[in-house]
C-alpha cells in the first residue's frame, strides 16, 4: 500500500508559453495549449497504429462471418455454351432440349452426328447436413479469433494511448526543466552582477567575475538546449497520438502528485478480468481448442444434399427442353496420404502450444503488475524525499547569498550551492515524471484500473 496527495492543479498557461516562446520564438505564433484528455482522445480517432489495430479486428470479424458458411446453403448460377459431334453428348442433348425424333435412332445418326451446341442455364443449391462437427467447431474457432482480434485491438489502443501520455509528461517535463534553467540563468546573471559589483569596490576579486561569468555562460547553454528539448518533446508527443497539425501543442496540465491507498490483490484480480493482452492470450486458447476439435471433421463421413434445375436451347438462356434433380450424397475419405491425420496432430500441438502460452501470459501479467506496484510507490516517496531536498537547498542558498554579501563566503561556495539548488529542482521535476509515467503504466497493465485512471 502506497499514498500520493492528489493536487492536480491548472498550469498558468499565459507564464508557459512567455517561457517557450523565449527559447522559441517561431513555435509561439502558432501554440495550442491541449488537456491530456483531448490528447488521448484524438488518438482513438487519428493514431495509425490504433486505426490498423481496429481493423485487423473488423478482418477476424469477417472471417468469423464466412464460418457460417458450413451451414448455409450455396447457391450457384450458370450458363454454359458447348458445341461438339461426341455420339453421347449429341444423344443426350436432343433429349435435354426436348428435339429428340424417331429418326434419331438410325444408326448413321447415332455412330456419326454432326455438330449440335447447347446453351445450358443452371441453378444449383447445396446444403450441407452433416459434416463431423468440423461447421459447428469452425464456428466457435472463428469466434474466438474474433474476439481475440478484438481484445488485441484494444491491447493496441491501451500501449498507444500510454505511449501519449508518456509523451505528454514528457512535454511537460521539457517545458519544467526549460523554467528551472531559465530561473537558473537569472540568478547566475545576478551573481555576475553583484560579483562586478564586489569586485570594484575591492570585497571581490576579478576571478571571482570571472568565475561567475563563466556559470551565467553554462547556463545560457543549458537553456538552448532545454528550449530544444521542448521542441523535440511536443514533436515526439505529436507522432504518439497521430497528430499531423504544424501547430506547436503545449499541455495544458502540471504534473500529478497524488495520494491514492491501493492493494496489491485487488490490482492483480481487476487485470486478470479486464486486461485485454490476457483475455486475447485466453480466446487464441479457446479457438486453437475448438481448431483441434474441428479437424476430426476431416475423417467423419460428410453428408450433403443438392437440388439441381437446368435448361436447355439452341440460344442463350432458351428454354428449349427443362429438367431437375435433387438428392444426397455421403462422402467418406477413409484415407487421405495421411494428410487428416497430420492435420488431427498439429491442431493437437497447437491447442497445447496455446494452453501453455495463456498460462504464461497470465503469470507475467502478475509480475508485471507486481513491478508497476512497486515501481509507482518508490516513485511516490522519491517524490516527497525530491520536495525535502528542494526545501532545504532553497534555504542554504538564501544563507549562502547573505553571508556572499557580507563577505562571509566565495563565489565558489555562492555558485556550488546555486548549482545544488538547481539541481534539486531538477530532480524533484525528474522524480514528478517518473512516478506520473509509473501510475500510467500500473494503470496499463491491470487494464483500467478505476482509481489509476
Amino acid at each position: 500500500m502506497f499514498k500520493i496527495a492528489y493536487t492536480l492543479k491548472s498550469l498558468a498557461v499565459l507564464t508557459a508559453i512567455l517561457a517557450v516562446a523565449v527559447a522559441r520564438p517561431a513555435a509561439a505564433a502558432d501554440t495550442l495549449v491541449v488537456s491530456l484528455g483531448q490528447v488521448l482522445d484524438h488518438a482513438r480517432e487519428k493514431s495509425p497504429r490504433v486505426l490498423a489495430a481496429r481493423s485487423g479486428a473488423r478482418a477476424a470479424e469477417g472471417m468469423e462471418l464466412a464460418s457460417l458458411a458450413g451451414f448455409l446453403p450455396q447457391l450457384t448460377l450458370s450458363e454454359q455454351f458447348s458445341r461438339g459431334n461426341d455420339p453421347v453428348y449429341a444423344f443426350g442433348t436432343r433429349l435435354r432440349q426436348g428435339r429428340f425424333t424417331q429418326a434419331d435412332f438410325a444408326l448413321s445418326s447415332l455412330n456419326e452426328p454432326s455438330p449440335l451446341g447447347n446453351w445450358a442455364t443452371r441453378v444449383v443449391l447445396e446444403q450441407p447436413i452433416f459434416n463431423g462437427g468440423k461447421s459447428l467447431y469452425g464456428r466457435k474457432m472463428a469466434s474466438s479469433y474474433a474476439e481475440a482480434a478484438r481484445s488485441g485491438s484494444r491491447a493496441v489502443t491501451d500501449r498507444t494511448l500510454f505511449g501519449v501520455k508518456q509523451a505528454y509528461y514528457s512535454v511537460i517535463l521539457a517545458r519544467e526543466n526549460l523554467k528551472v534553467i531559465d530561473a537558473a540563468l537569472k540568478a547566475a546573471g545576478s551573481h555576475l552582477h553583484q560579483a562586478r559589483q564586489m569586485a570594484a569596490t575591492g570585497l571581490a576579486t576579478k576571478a571571482d567575475e570571472l568565475k561567475a561569468s563563466v556559470r551565467l555562460a553554462e547556463r545560457e547553454q543549458q537553456s538552448i538546449k532545454a528550449g530544444n528539448m521542448v521542441a523535440v518533446a511536443v514533436e515526439n508527443l505529436k507522432l504518439a497520438a497521430g497528430w499531423r497539425s504544424d501547430a506547436f501543442l503545449l499541455p495544458g496540465e502540471n504534473l500529478h502528485d497524488r495520494k491514492l491507498e491501493l492493494e496489491l490483490a485487488s490490482l492483480i484480480k481487476f487485470a486478470r478480468a479486464n486486461q485485454p493482452s490476457l483475455a486475447a492470450a485466453h480466446s487464441a486458447a479457446r479457438a486453437a481448442q475448438y481448431g483441434a476439435r474441428a479437424a476430426w471433421g476431416e475423417v467423419i463421413p460428410h453428408l450433403n444434399g443438392f437440388a439441381r434445375y437446368e435448361r436447355d436451347g439452341t440460344g442463350a438462356f432458351g428454354n428449349d427442353g427443362n429438367n431437375w434433380m435433387v438428392g444426397v450424397s455421403l462422402d467418406w475419405y477413409p484415407f487421405d496420404g495421411f494428410g487428416s491425420i497430420g492435420k488431427i496432430r498439429s491442431k493437437r500441438a497447437e491447442r497445447e502450444k496455446a494452453a501453455y502460452e495463456a498460462a504464461l501470459a497470465e503469470h507475467q501479467l502478475e509480475v508485471q503488475v507486481k513491478e508497476a506496484y512497486l515501481n509507482a510507490d518508490a516513485s511516490g516517496r522519491m517524490v516527497g524525499v525530491a520536495r525535502s531536498a528542494v526545501e532545504q537547498a532553497r534555504e542554504s542558498l538564501r544563507i549562502v547569498e547573505n553571508q556572499y554579501t557580507g563577505g562571509l563566503a566565495t563565489i565558489t561556495d555562492l555558485l556550488d550551492t546555486e548549482l545544488a539548488a538547481t539541481g534539486s529542482e531538477l530532480s524533484l521535476t525528474r522524480a514528478l515524471y517518473e512516478y506520473n509515467v509509473a501510475l500510467a503504466r500500473l494503470s496499463l497493465v491491470t487494464g483500467g484500473y478505476p482509481a489509476l485512471e
